[in-house]
């Protein structure tokens, strides 16, 4: 019968300490990063969504005339994205812009829609894709301290604009949905 040994010290010290960081990081005080100068857009080759900017005439130039879906008032176009079936949707207050998301479907209700390839979208700056390791994602963005995502995604990061802020949220270490939103405290121009 093998005899069992006590946890080497350095073990239990290197727990302790990995312990104290969790709480220290679970109890610090939620702030959204600093925002940066310049608005985050969502681009590909095709099209280009700037909140407060973009019209809605523009989207359908390229892309045809929206689903209505996931709820009334949403605009929603299936988009290739390196050989993956993604969604784009677009919400637009007074046909200007105020909320773009680009996202793998989850859930058998999402429509069936004939995908159309812009080329690949990403936030930029500084160029986070769907379908990329959520470890790469660079500054500007940063934990997410709020916002969309918790239920659904076990990692979000955000981005604050003039205007809006942008998110990237992922699971299991990829990054499945992108996220533009408008600040609508003040009116869009």
């Amino acid at each position: 019968m093998s005899e069992r040994r006590p946890p080497d010290f350095a073990m239990l010290r290197a727990v302790e300490i990995l312990a104290s960081l969790h709480e220290r990081v679970r109890n610090a005080e939620n702030s959204p990063p600093e925002p940066i100068d310049e608005p985050i857009l969502l681009a590909s080759p095709a099209l280009t969504l700037q909140i407060a900017r973009t019209k809605r005439t523009e989207v359908e130039r390229v892309l045809g005339a929206g689903f209505s879906y996931p709820a009334r008032g949403w605009h929603t176009y299936a988009i290739d994205e390196r050989g993956e079936r993604c969604l784009l949707s677009a919400f637009y207050k007074n046909a200007i812009l105020v909320a773009a998301e680009i996202y793998f479907p989850l859930g058998p209700r999402a429509p069936k829609l004939r995908a159309y390839d812009a080329g690949g979208f990403a936030l930029e700056p500084p160029g986070v894709r769907v379908g990329m390791r959520a470890a790469a994602i660079a500054s500007p963005f940063a934990p997410a301290i709020g916002g969309p995502a918790k239920v659904v995604y076990d990692a979000a990061y955000e981005a604050r604009f003039p205007g809006g802020v942008a998110y990237a949220m992922g699971a299991k270490g990829i990054v499945q949905r992108l996220t533009l939103y408008a600040d609508l405290r003040g009116d869009v121009e």
